[in-house]
């Protein structure tokens, strides 16, 4: 069943957390509040289904940086 989802990944250096949807804007809404809204902000990764990274949000950033730009 993962084949099928999106991955979005929050690295707080001592635990990694992750969340699976079919739905990669929910998850990209998903990410984006929770990095606003925490405290200690995470490193975050997006992965498409076949497991490529197609966005990261850095404890600095404010939007995602899109996978090679």
């Amino acid at each position: 069943m993962e084949n099928d989802l999106f991955k979005l990944e929050a690295d707080y250096d001592t635990n990694k957390c992750a969340i699976y949807s079919t739905d990669q804007q929910a998850l990209r809404m998903f990410g984006m509040d929770h990095h606003a809204a925490a405290t200690i902000k995470p490193e975050m990764t997006l992965t498409d289904p076949n497991g490529t990274i197609i966005a990261t949000m850095d404890v600095w950033a404010a939007e995602w940086k899109e996978a090679g730009q």
